[in-house]
């Protein structure tokens, strides 16, 4: 086992090799900025981290109340290691990627073997789409998201056929790290995750394991309480439901066969309207033609009726059916199952359709014993060779953190997704960016000075008259509390939706603070208990386990 380990481990290096280059690529999404964000959030001693000073343009948003926080936490490994924001960012796309294959050759062994597994394992990494999500997109809490989907199937698969908690309290554990890391992720996968146990429930005649499963996905919402209840319970005082509107509305985005089947088309734009796309929509043509091949052998040589027949047929049947989420055909799912215009793009549905397409084509050096290694190798080589070039940027961009912080790439950061999670306090979104000064709405005085840190903010103003009413560059959401020379005074927003105070005349000192509300400390509280349950749970199974 090893030897395979170390060399998908060095097969793996041409997907990120070009990253080792100083600098960093263009991609379309922001994470840079959200890792800089979330870095000083935890320098500040605060976890879970709930707000994005310099977000919405820099007054200010609510984006880790309702972002998944795991990509970021990952990247504070990296950067306790005193890398830069650059170079950590890379380091996990690198950990997506290289994990990713060792965790399908875990799940992979399982079904067909080491050499199987192996196959498994550079094949999902060597999707076109995964050069999409890494070297196009930028997307990296889907990217990870690679790596957490064998190992939720290994578990539960390792819980139904052998029935140990153990396997069911690591499933626990790692569905509730794939929810706080990308709950779009999460909401894709879990309908294949259900057939999967409907499957063995079927297969194998048994109930036993309904209602264990069952409180393993309460403790799953448990343990990512802190994340989940934000997001169901405050969602609504943002204009997220924006977010499936207009450009990002699934009906524009369906793919065709073409584009899944048949096209080499590489391109570093967006989704278009229809078939318009400018990046690779593809499931990867050896993907879906190596297990076709050994779907239709095991048919007419009639091993259909073996246990590595029946897995096999489940999952390249769940590759198919990922694929048809993708396709207007499935337009009737899309318009009556909850939830899924979140989805936005239906492409989407290629991560686990690459997931499950990986996975099946580990059977096929089996479908030639005979000849298994070369099979193996021409395999192995032949996807390589395909998709490859894929994994190299568009444009690179030799620079520091000081020059992508700072500066025309500073601004464009901090207006990114400005919609996304905006607070509906504020009723239009701001065209100009945040000043540093309070507005004096009513009386009259004078900044003295001001200083804005993660989850908090001071301002030093003289009143000249005998009251003022003032505004604060920070947009109103709620957890904002305020303190007037250390003394709690009422902070609302007012008409723009920044937050808004009465001054009395005199110097005074402002300190407003972002706290967590009811909702957001009963879910940090859960989520501590469940953990405490977790471990003790995992302690007391392995004990039982061993004797």
């Amino acid at each position: 086992m090893k030897k395979f380990v170390l060399l998908l481990i060095f097969l793996s290096f041409p997907t990120f090799s070009l990253m080792f280059k100083y600098g960093i690529y263009t991609m379309h999404d922001f994470h840079l900025f959200r890792l800089f964000e979330f870095t000083n959030c935890i320098s500040e001693g605060i976890f879970p981290c709930r707000w994005s000073p310099n977000s919405g343009m820099g007054f200010g948003e609510p984006l880790f109340n309702f972002y998944g926080q795991v990509p970021y936490l990952l990247g504070q490994i990296f950067r306790t290691l005193s890398y830069s924001v650059i170079d950590s960012t890379k380091a996990v796309f690198i950990l997506s990627i290289v994990g990713s294959g060792l965790t399908m050759f875990v799940l992979a062994r399982k079904y067909w073997g080491n050499l199987g597994g192996f196959l498994s394992g550079i094949f999902y990494m060597y999707a076109p789409y995964r050069a999409v999500d890494v070297w196009v997109r930028g997307a990296l809490p889907e990217s990870l998201s690679f790596v957490f989907f064998p190992l939720i199937f290994y578990f539960l698969g390792d819980y139904l056929s052998f029935k140990k908690s153990s396997s069911l309290l690591w499933f626990t554990l790692i569905f509730s790290l794939l929810l706080v890391n990308h709950n779009l992720s999460t909401y894709m996968i879990a309908p294949f995750l259900f057939i999967f146990w409907i499957y063995h429930l079927i297969r194998f005649r048994t109930l036993v394991s309904v209602f264990p499963i069952i409180l393993s996905g309460l403790l799953v919402i448990f343990l990512s309480a802190f994340y989940v209840f934000p997001v169901v319970f405050e969602n609504s005082f943002t204009t997220v439901a924006a977010t499936t509107q207009s450009y990002y509305n699934y009906q524009l985005h369906y793919t065709t066969l073409k584009q899944l089947f048949l096209d080499r088309f590489w391109g570093y734009g967006g989704s278009g309207w229809g078939p318009n796309d400018n990046l690779s929509l593809s499931a990867g043509h050896l993907h879906w033609i190596l297990p076709a091949i050994s779907g239709l052998i095991l048919f007419f040589k009639r091993k259909l009726k073996t246990d590595q027949a029946y897995y096999f047929l489940l999952f390249f049947s769940l590759g198919l059916l990922a694929l048809f989420f993708t396709h207007g055909k499935s337009e009737i799912l899309w318009q009556n199952v909850p939830g899924m215009s979140f989805v936005q793009f239906p492409w989407r549905f290629l991560s686990p359709a690459v997931m499950f397409l990986s996975l099946s084509v580990g059977i096929f050096p089996q479908i030639f014993p005979s000849s298994k290694n070369t099979i193996l190798v021409v395999a192995i080589v032949g996807v390589i060779l395909l998709n490859y070039a894929f994994y190299r940027p568009d444009i690179w961009r030799p620079i520091s953190d000081m020059e992508q912080f700072s500066g025309k790439l500073w601004d464009e950061q901090r207006s990114s997704a400005l919609q996304d999670y905006w607070p509906k306090s504020a009723p239009v979104l701001p065209d100009s960016f945040a000043g540093t000064e309070v507005i004096f709405t009513s009386g009259e005085g004078t900044h003295i000075s001001a200083q804005k840190m993660s989850h908090s903010a001071k301002f030093v103003l003289d009143v000249l008259s005998p009251s003022a009413s003032l505004s604060l560059p920070i947009v109103y959401f709620p957890g904002w509390v305020g303190k007037l020379d250390s003394k709690p005074v009422l902070v609302s927003p007012d008409p723009a939706g920044l937050i808004s105070l009465e001054v009395p005349i005199g110097i005074h000192e402002i300190d407003v603070r972002f706290v967590n509300t009811p909702v957001r400390n009963l879910g940090n509280f859960i989520s501590l208990i469940a953990l405490i349950v977790w471990v003790l749970g995992l302690s007391v199974t392995l004990r039982y386990e061993k004797k």
